[in-house]
């Protein structure tokens, strides 16, 4: 058997110092970027209209559907929409529920509708009738206009297989339509990957059974244990593991020389390389882009695909020449590949040489489903090894630097399958466990190119096997381009070279957005279908177990939680509908956060207890408050002693404005090790203390956020910022001890009035109970007789509570 070494790329990291670059230049947008790209084009059977000011939609918004027909109530407009065979209307702007201001310069949007018709029309006739119609200011066509997708990372522009012009695989047009899910799940069978790379940590898997705390939060030793907890038969494997066992060589210095754990990190680089060229965050404004690496820079469910990380090889000397160079125990990667078929991947990559076991575990992969890319090898030869030999295994040869000729270096034969660019490549990097980026090229760089495009594909049509993502990718490589570059090498670079954007052009593509995705509960949502290809079915799920078939539904979320969304959309496409699945989209809270209500004597110390009631787990917290005040109560310290966040790694005041009695307080849970987040729960968070002096004044201080040196209050969760909209100030009764309402017998923190203060009150009246907190407060009725706690209160409170009576009187 012929074993190659597809990870011995010595020459190449010899030569590293050339090919390293860092550039600062911004993503460009170069003219004809369209040549490639889809049109904008009419749709059918929808139009738009407005009516005039005049109409009364008072009148007309009593809108009837009926035995497949639409009327308004409009006689002369009602015998069009028969005529043409309407069979809905719909406001193009539901929120829109009234005229704007007169003069405010606004336009009334509430005269929009949408028209639908039950059978294909002459659109532009339609439109003109309807034009001279009284009713009507407007009637126009729906365009489907595509969006141009052009990340914000830094070095996008110097990725000539990433960015325009060609030639390329033209994925900045594929991202038109798909960017990469986070349902899918792609096994780097490789290096190890540097997982807190600034540019991948977004994007790496961490598994659902090992992830203790629920955070998601990647290598996060909180989920140490030391327990398998999902049965696999590997411990504590939180985002994979290292499967690699070492080598008959000496490891390269400062590597994991090879013992079998759950760090699988990469220290020689290649995988970090691999990793980014298929899935690196895309418009993070970060490094580079990555073939299926999601949408950052906007909402928390435009992730990218998950890495699966695993390490089956590491940095060596080279007996040779004494040189740093990357090997692969094909043992190791047979268990490896084994392990992330189990774990559910969809795609895998294999950018080194196989032997028949490693080539077994690539039979089985396929066999369930599995897109399988492989190196095709750099030796300049046609010379393949058994994993090639696998049918179903795409072989991938290299081409490029920007341009389509076979990259000298790369093998070749009829038992490759698609070419790719590999040449000059920009990604991700680890040097020594020290993040970066580097320019490689090889084989290596070229089959990540194909498990992008197949894990694009994927995102896209989840439902799709394995064999269908196969055999699009290589039905739509570009033949043409690549065999006139290449005339000597014709049926030896397999079906072309990829072409992202012809392999997602014809895929059923659902997309939806909606008009909110968080806020407190009971959260409205109106959801909308984006699908461009007139779907004639919609199958939605919210995350709730409920579900509707509406195009454009309207669903309200009544309890707090983090909900996923679904919409599987049919539009009589042959291989099937089309999907979009997002994770986290709609976020429903119902947060509160408490200050105490305390009395306070003159000469005393006071503390303030400040509550929160958290949904979601915390991960860092600011309390910017004012205690100003002309009672001469003066700020103390702050402590978080016995509360909830007593472990927090930093609790400290990071402004202090003495003069007008202002202060932030910042809270951060530890995070340096593992990651203790503030779990979801209510009680103390933190403590104010006080002084209250005796200048003889008495009355009420409030103490309530404020602004102030650019801090303001916010509460940062796993995921994202907000401040609750539950928010009671706390406050300092100063020479007093009714605070808020009367009738708060108990004198609770949070001033409610319940059961408890009832039993209390009986209790003390006629069973001998103890007095009450503050008789003050418990005197409902606010007499000034003897006693003053009578049975006048306990009817009163009484009728509040069980026969709607008046709520009690406040203290003030």
């Amino acid at each position: 058997m012929n074993q190659r070494a597809k990870l011995t790329f010595t020459p190449l990291l010899a030569m590293l110092f050339l090919l390293i670059f860092v550039s600062t230049s911004f993503a460009i947008n170069y003219p004809g970027l369209n040549q490639n790209k889809p049109e904008p084009f009419v749709i059918d059977n929808i139009i738009t209209i407005q009516f005039e000011d005049n109409v009364d939609l008072e009148v007309s918004n009593k809108m009837q559907r009926g035995l497949g027909s639409v009327s308004f109530n409009l006689p002369d407009l009602d015998i069009l929409l028969s005529k043409y065979g309407v069979v809905d209307a719909k406001k193009i702007f539901p929120m829109e529920k009234s005229k704007p201001a007169t003069n405010s310069g606004m336009i009334d949007l509430t005269r929009y509708y949408e028209l639908s018709f039950s059978k294909k029309v002459d659109i532009q006739q339609v439109i003109n009738e309807l034009s001279q119609n009284p009713n009507l200011r407007m009637a126009e066509e729906v365009w489907a206009t595509p969006v141009r997708a052009v990340p914000n990372d830094p070095l996008w522009a110097n990725q000539w297989a990433m960015s325009s012009p060609g030639p390329d695989p033209n994925f900045y047009s594929a991202w038109d339509y798909e960017t990469g899910s986070d349902s899918i799940k792609f096994a780097l069978i490789d290096t190890g990957i540097l997982y807190k790379h600034q540019d991948l940590i977004g994007n790496i898997w961490v598994n659902p059974g090992e992830d203790l705390d629920g955070d998601g939060v990647v290598f996060d030793e909180d989920d140490f244990n030391g327990i398998d907890d999902d049965g696999n038969g590997l411990i504590d494997d939180v985002i994979g593991y290292d499967f690699f066992s070492g080598l008959s060589l000496t490891i390269w210095p400062g590597e994991d020389a090879g013992t079998r754990d759950n760090d699988p990190s990469d220290f020689n680089g290649h995988g970090t390389h691999v990793a980014g060229i298929a899935a690196a965050m895309n418009n993070n404004g970060i490094d580079v882009t990555g073939a299926a690496g999601g949408w950052y820079g906007g909402h928390r469910s435009r992730r990218g695909v998950r890495i699966i990380c695993t390490r089956m090889g590491a940095s060596a000397v080279n007996p040779d020449n004494g040189f740093e160079s990357g090997y692969v125990n094909s043992n190791d990667a047979a268990a490896a590949i084994n392990y992330a078929v189990q774990m559910g991947v969809h795609v895998i990559n294999a950018s080194w040489g196989g032997g028949s076991t490693s080539a077994a575990a690539a039979n089985n992969a396929v066999a369930a489903g599995v897109t399988f890319t492989h190196a095709a090898g750099n030796s300049d030869a046609n010379d393949s090894d058994a994993i090639d030999a696998i049918a179903a295994v795409i072989s991938v040869a290299s081409t490029g630097p920007s341009s389509d000729n076979k990259s000298s270096f790369s093998n070749w034969g009829n038992w490759v399958d698609v070419a790719a660019p590999g040449s000059d490549i920009l990604s991700t990097y680890s040097f020594s466990y020290t993040p970066g980026t580097a320019t490689i090229g090889g084989t290596s760089m070229a089959a990540p190119m194909v498990a992008g495009l197949s894990l694009l594909i994927r995102s896209q049509m989840p439902s799709l096997s394995g064999a269908q993502v196969d055999s699009i990718i290589l039905a739509t490589a570009d033949s043409l381009a690549l065999y006139t570059a290449n005339p000597l090498y014709q049926g030896n670079l397999g079906s072309g070279r990829i072409d992202a954007l012809a392999a997602l052009i014809d895929l059923a593509n659902a997309k939806f957005t909606s008009d909110i995705t968080e806020g407190v509960a009971p959260l409205t949502v109106n959801f909308t279908d984006l699908s461009p290809n007139s779907p004639i079915g919609w199958d939605w799920t919210f995350g709730t177990g409920d579900v509707s078939t509406d195009q454009n539904p309207q669903y309200v979320y009544n309890d707090p939680g983090i909900y996923n969304v679904s919409l599987i959309i049919d539009e009589n496409n042959p291989l099937g509908p089309g999907e979009e699945h997002l994770k986290r989209y709609v976020w429903v809270r119902q947060d509160s956060i408490l200050g105490d209500s305390v009395d306070a004597p003159f000469n005393s110390e006071v503390v303030i207890p400040i509550y929160l009631h958290n949904t979601s787990q915390i991960m860092e917290m600011q309390y910017v408050f004012s205690y100003a005040n002309t009672l001469d109560v003066d700020f103390d310290s702050i402590s978080v002693e016995g509360t909830r966040s007593d472990y927090f790694e930093t609790v400290t005041m990071n402004a202090f404005d003495a003069w007008n009695k202002r202060i932030s307080v910042f809270l951060k849970t530890n995070t340096s090790v593992g990651s203790t987040y503030l779990q979801a729960d209510t009680g103390v968070v933190l403590k104010l203390h006080l002084t209250v002096g005796n200048n003889g004044s008495t009355g009420l201080m409030t103490l309530d956020t404020t602004t102030f040196n650019g801090k303001t209050s916010y509460v940062r969760s796993i995921y994202g910022d907000y401040f609750p909209a539950g928010y009671v100030p706390g406050i300092i009764n100063v020479g007093g001890c009714c605070i808020g309402f009367r009738g708060n017998f108990n004198d609770d923190p949070l001033d409610q009035i319940d059961i408890s203060d009832l039993v209390g009150l009986v209790a003390f009246m006629f069973q001998g109970g103890p007095a009450p907190t503050c008789e003050e407060e418990a005197n409902i009725d606010g007499s000034t007789g003897v006693p003053l706690i009578d049975i006048a209160d306990l009817v009163l409170l009484v009728d509040y509570m069980f026969q709607s009576g008046p709520a009690p009187a406040s203290c003030n």
